[in-house]
């Protein structure tokens, strides 16, 4: 098998993490068992652990743990602690799939047409065989279009439904996909629950499909231009995946380093990674 590593850097643990422990009856969902306690778990075979006091229970225990030798527990400790070191700073963040961390706002957006872009950060945060440190954080860099006007634009409100909006002001939910638009109130669905709120606090994200149907192939040609896909010729960036590479390395070390997790505990980042070709049967 072969594999080319690129983007990725050492993090190093230090200190004591404090987490909060309590049983897992057999066969309990971790889903389920989120929902009641509020709070992020992982699950091992006879309990749940969390960095924040667990709601619903009473069986809840803090316990504290070295991360002289980091397991998954404490990658999913430091995961849940970077996430929450954005947040507190006002930054838009949230899991994606397999545990992937998604951050706005370590760049400056800037607009084309009548769209917002925004740089996005993606880290993985894993263990690797072959570096040699505690940890990895595999990053990536993409770009996040919204419109530059909220949904009570009636605009943007005619394309909304079905479509996905995310939280730019209030106290409502990150993001969601829109149900319904009123001229005041946007109807979000957020997993299986559907919320009320504001229209004025949330702007639609937008794809090639969206913004073409609204805006026509020119104003797709200028956001792929501002994205660094296309040249200002029209031909496709030959030094997209480099800059993308380069952005990807400044956003995160601008994630603010070194991050403290639960207890006395902090996660520091080290020095890329260098490429590094593994072949084998």
């Amino acid at each position: 098998m072969s594999g080319l590593f690129v983007n990725a850097y050492d993090v190093a643990f230090d200190g004591d993490v404090t987490l909060w422990r309590f049983p897992r009856a057999e066969g309990a969902d971790k889903r389920d068992a989120e929902q009641a306690a509020g709070v992020s778990l992982w699950a091992d075979t006879d309990a749940f652990w969390c960095t924040r006091a667990p709601a619903g229970t009473s069986q809840a225990r803090s316990v504290t743990l070295p991360t002289a030798d980091p397991s998954g527990l404490m990658l999913f400790a430091a995961r849940d602690a970077m996430v929450e070191h954005a947040h507190q700073v006002g930054r838009d963040t949230w899991f994606g799939r397999g545990g992937e961390m998604h951050f706005v706002g370590l760049l400056a957006s800037q607009t084309a047409d009548r769209f917002v872009l925004e740089p996005v950060l993606v880290v993985r945060l894993v263990q690797e065989e072959f570096v040699d440190a505690d940890a990895v954080a595999v990053v990536r860099a993409r770009t996040r279009w919204r419109s530059q006007e909220p949904l009570t634009s009636p605009e943007v409100a005619a394309r909304a439904v079905g479509e996905q909006a995310v939280r730019l002001a209030g106290a409502g939910a990150r993001r969601g996909r829109v149900e319904a638009v009123g001229s005041d109130e946007l109807q979000l669905r957020v997993g299986p629950q559907v919320e009320a709120v504001a229209a004025a606090d949330y702007a639609l994200i937008v794809g090639s499909r969206l913004v073409v149907a609204w805006r026509g192939s020119e104003a797709l040609r200028d956001l792929n231009i501002a994205s660094g896909v296309l040249t200002i010729s029209n031909k496709r960036n030959r030094y997209a995946v480099k800059d993308r590479f380069e952005t990807a390395g400044r956003m995160l070390r601008g994630l603010g380093w070194p991050i403290p997790l639960p207890g006395d505990a902090t996660l520091a980042l080290g020095r890329p990674v260098a490429i590094r070709q593994q072949d084998g049967a």
